[in-house]
């Protein structure tokens, strides 16, 4: 049975893209505490759309590297301090929430089509009852 979102291997390359991409916008346009914030809102929001419990665990980690590396040290230089691991944990709870929300608001008629049952009005819209019967 086909699912509706993209493989984990595609889904985990697009995180590393986004993340990228946007710490290197936020490096650019807003100071280093703004920019993780701004950060955590992408891994969320990524987090929310992939509905993937570990897609969104690994951007948050991925959002950690960059966070830490660029937008907190200078050049790409980890470090595993207290604030860091603190940095950390906030990162992957954001992933961890936003798969989770992500999962809780998938639409039913999405739920039930993946599971291959139609709704429960599809044969009706489609075969109108015959005039002069009643419809039960």
């Amino acid at each position: 049975m086909r699912s509706s979102r993209p493989p984990l291997e595609f889904l985990i390359a697009g995180a590393f893209a986004l993340v990228v991409a946007a710490c290197a916008v936020a490096a650019l346009i807003v100071p280093a505490a703004e920019g993780v914030v701004a950060l955590a809102a992408v891994v969320g929001a990524f987090s929310i759309w992939s509905r993937h419990l570990v897609a969104g665990l690994a951007s948050g980690a991925m959002a950690w590297c960059f966070a830490t590396g660029f937008l907190v040290n200078d050049m790409g230089t980890l470090t595993f301090t207290a604030p860091d691991g603190v940095r950390l944990v906030a990162f992957l709870a954001v992933g961890a929430a936003g798969s989770a929300w992500g999962m809780a608001r998938r639409p039913r008629r999405r739920r039930m089509r993946d599971r291959g049952r139609p709704p429960v009005l599809a044969g009706r819209l489609s075969h109108p009852a015959p005039t002069g019967t009643s419809r039960r």
